[in-house]
């Protein structure tokens, strides 16, 4: 799930929310930027590895971890198990949201599934941040009270990684949860289409990808509901291999 969506089930399961829990609820997805992989916060033996770093060298950021937990079990339901088939996200999709995001990207069929469930995603954050539009605030408040800076050390240091190149990644994810107005589908629109010039190499067509969110919007408008009241209720927190 995107950004305010992680937030919003985090908010759910936990009273005691703070700014770490926030950021980390989201911080796997740092994997976009390239900085770290998707299999170093999304797969169980990785992020078992990481949270032993940071509890025995860095306790400090022992809230971190139990956003990444959070993060990692609505992942699971979103992308690998619901009801007994693949995540929400995927078995949301049809071919037709399939065909209209290889379109709008034009990336080939394989590609374009990958980026259809993200559009999935997109719908629901969509609806949720005009349903709670304080997840906003929330958001924006964890960014500035966390210190990025010891952040981005912890994060350079674990990954091998410089201290600058991990800061400025940190900074570049958290600038897409922040700087798009996404109550409204147009700043969705502003997000995929800077997203398919950076990441994908090529050109949005603006149009396309409007319409593709308006059926990604049709497809999970009466059953996005239903899945984050079934993701609550697990209380999951059993860290397990997201796709």
């Amino acid at each position: 799930m995107l950004f305010h969506t992680h937030v919003y089930y985090s908010k759910n399961v936990d009273k005691n929310l703070d700014s770490l829990k926030i950021i980390g609820s989201f911080i796997p997805d740092l994997a976009v930027t390239s900085a770290i992989s998707w299999d170093d916060l999304h797969k169980k033996k990785n992020i078992s590895d990481f949270f032993s770093y940071v509890e025995k060298s860095k306790p400090e950021f022992t809230s971190l971890l139990r956003g990444i937990n959070y993060h990692n079990t609505l992942d699971y339901l979103t992308h690998t198990k619901y009801k007994n088939s693949v995540g929400y996200a995927y078995s949301t999709i049809n071919s037709e949201l399939i065909s209209l995001v290889s379109k709008a990207h034009s990336i080939d069929e394989a590609q374009a599934r990958t980026n259809a469930h993200s559009y999935i995603e997109s719908a629901v954050e969509f609806f949720l941040l005009n349903e709670n539009s304080t997840l906003v605030k929330v958001v924006k408040d964890a960014v500035r009270e966390i210190n990025c800076t010891k952040l981005s050390k912890l994060f350079a240091r674990f990954y091998k990684k410089g201290e600058k190149e991990m800061f400025d990644s940190i900074n570049f994810l958290i600038s897409y949860a922040t700087k798009y107005n996404l109550r409204d589908i147009n700043g969705f629109v502003m997000m995929w289409s800077e997203y398919s010039e950076f990441f994908l190499k090529r050109e949005a067509d603006t149009n396309l990808v409007k319409e593709a969110l308006q059926l990604s919007c049709k497809l999970s408008k009466n059953t996005y509901r239903e899945f984050l009241n079934i993701a609550i209720a697990t209380k999951e927190t059993e860290i397990k291999d997201c796709n």
